[in-house]
């Protein structure tokens, strides 16, 4: 009799260790499936390293100019130049390391700290230049005076145009549309399905997920964590 309750005993905790060794290796499984999705998302991540252009802004600038020539710079004269202009904004996604991306696993959400909108160089379009003389004689010498001077005054409108709150505004509400389009291919590709895809810009505040900043671990953040651990 006492054999065969020690038999029983014996069996239940074979079946006990074999279920807590199912349970393990399960565990495991899951660890591994969960990390090798991180890391999928993590070469997505650091792949994805282009240059997008996300606003551009277009209009007319009016510059004029005056100079004195001639012979005892007895002569003078004025220039009024009107042109068109333009300028684009870019985004380097280069500029996007892993601890601006923040991965919410229960929501399959991916949260992004964009880089700052900055415009290139403006584009002003000479070939449609409306130009008006003013002075009795204007020498040769005198309408190149005028026009280095329209061409810096004119860039110089331009550039203070494309700095200005409102327009660097709209090319950050357009940055933040563009990064999340950016970044939904190289995520497919990797084979991560559906990520639902939100974008922070810097000048955003403490507003939409600021506090979700606050309390998670960046991407970054969580592979030293798991270097640590092993």
């Amino acid at each position: 009799m006492r054999a065969l309750i020690w038999g029983a005993l014996a069996i239940a905790a074979l079946i006990g260790l074999g279920y807590y060794l199912a349970r393990h290796e399960d565990r495991q499984v899951q660890q591994e499936v969960e990390e090798s999705e991180l890391d999928r998302l993590v070469v997505a991540l650091r792949e994805n390293r282009n240059r997008l252009e996300v606003y551009r802004l277009s209009g007319q600038v009016t510059t004029n100019r005056e100079t004195r020539g001639g012979i005892g710079n007895i002569l003078e004269g004025e220039m009024t130049v009107r042109q068109p202009w333009s300028v684009s904004y870019f985004v380097d996604m280069g500029d996007l390391g892993l601890d601006g991306y923040v991965w919410d696993e229960r929501t399959r959400t991916l949260l992004v700290r964009a880089p700052a909108v900055r415009p290139a160089t403006p584009n002003i379009d000479e070939s449609r230049q409306v130009v008006a003389y003013d002075g009795p004689l204007i020498t040769r010498d005198m309408q190149t005076q005028l026009r280095q001077g329209v061409a810096i005054g004119a860039r110089q409108q331009a550039q203070a145009e494309a700095a200005k709150a409102e327009n660097l505004a709209a090319a950050t509400r357009a940055a933040r549309e563009a990064v999340g389009r950016n970044l939904q291919t190289p995520l497919k590709a990797a084979g991560l399905g559906d990520i639902k895809v939100v974008v922070r810009a810097p000048t955003d505040g403490q507003q939409g997920n600021a506090e979700r900043w606050d309390v998670s671990r960046s991407i970054a953040e969580v592979l030293e964590e798991r270097a640590a651990s092993r």
